[in-house]
């Protein structure tokens, strides 16, 4: 059983259990820089596809994509398994796994987590949660989670049988039994590793979530769009249907998950690592623009607050702080597509 697996406190669970694994195997990596190379800024607003009875909003890459693009382009010899319903093969090899004493990230509905109820009361149905498996003793596993809202840095425990439910609940991105490992890597490689092509093609990717697919539901486009849709609910819905679909919104951006405003004040300081790393000013002046986009994410949720509790908010004001955040994430992308991307081909 391991003993000595960092178990710090991460803004975000997927890149936290990237990050806190590689420390274990002598490897010190951000997790802003997980994040950005790993592709994980995404956003897609679909009203016509519902979850929990709401607009379709998605905040980030797919789960286990950051982990996948990060193991990736940075080299790394990594194992992805999935098991369809076979959880007593699932269980199994997580055991043999754990029993070598090599931790292993698995993939979990954070909502049928029994450690997690009484610090996240707020948690969604949502099957992207990652907590890494450092040993057991008999049907015990002994988890290291980074979930920013436990309370410390302890180690926490799960039994076979929740696990067995958290690994397999049904639903959008159903996790199977998913669990990921890596060959120990060796830390000599990262002694001087350079980060640029893998931070180039994470930037790449950003920017095309952003601002390069040509459909108004994704991106800074989804933004504007869910704007002008929050602008016509007030002659669909009641007041009591509004304030419950943005509390949920709510929610969503900054109780449930990393949200809104998080990623964004996460992605810019990836930017600004990357500005470092190119010794390039104009992606310092990119990153300060994304951390604007990030007030205004921040903005909407509070006065989503405000709205509620009936004071002075109106539904446009809403729109407006969404439209204010999309015209900032469109500077960032777009002038990092344009001024930086195409003048550094060469990665």
């Amino acid at each position: 059983m391991i003993t000595n697996f960092p178990n710090n406190r991460r803004i975000h669970c997927e890149t936290g259990s990237f990050v806190n694994t590689m420390k274990y195997y002598g490897i010190d990596i951000t997790e802003e820089m997980v994040f950005g190379i790993g592709s994980g800024m995404y956003l897609l607003f679909f009203p016509w596809l519902k979850l929990d009875g709401l607009p379709l909003l998605i905040l980030r890459s797919k789960p286990s994509e950051i982990y996948r693009n990060a193991s990736r382009r940075l080299g790394l010899s990594y194992h992805e398994m999935t098991f369809g319903d076979d959880k007593d093969k699932a269980m199994s090899t997580l055991a043999e796994l754990v029993d070598r004493d090599i931790p292993v990230t698995v993939v979990s509905n954070i909502f049928h987590i029994p450690y997690m109820a009484p610090f996240t009361p707020d948690k969604m149905n949502f099957n992207g949660h990652n907590m890494v498996i450092i040993g057991r003793d008999g049907d015990t596993y002994k988890v290291a989670d980074s979930e920013m809202k436990l309370p410390n840095d302890d180690y926490t425990y799960i039994d076979d049988v929740d696990l067995r439910i958290t690994r397999f609940m049904p639903g959008p991105h159903t996790p199977h039994g998913r669990l990921f490992y890596f060959d120990k890597p060796d830390p000599e490689k990262f002694r001087n590793f350079d980060y640029r092509p893998a931070c180039w093609q994470g930037l790449k990717d950003a920017c095309y979530n952003m601002v390069g697919i040509p459909f108004p539901y994704f991106g800074a486009k989804g933004i504007h769009y869910m704007a002008n849709q929050i602008r016509k609910w007030e002659k669909k819905y009641t007041r009591e249907q509004i304030e419950d679909a943005l509390y949920n919104y709510y929610r969503l951006l900054e109780r449930a998950g990393t949200g809104g405003s998080g990623y964004r004040y996460l992605y810019s300081r990836f930017i600004l690592q990357c500005a470092d790393l190119f010794q390039n000013e104009m992606l310092t002046t990119s990153a300060e623009s994304l951390v604007k986009a990030a007030d205004a994410w921040r903005n909407f949720s509070v006065e989503v607050l405000h709205y509620k509790k009936k004071m002075d908010v109106t539904i446009n004001q809403l729109a407006e702080i969404l439209d204010e955040a999309a015209n900032y994430e469109y500077l960032t992308y777009s002038n990092i597509k344009k001024n930086f991307l195409k003048k550094n081909k060469r990665f």
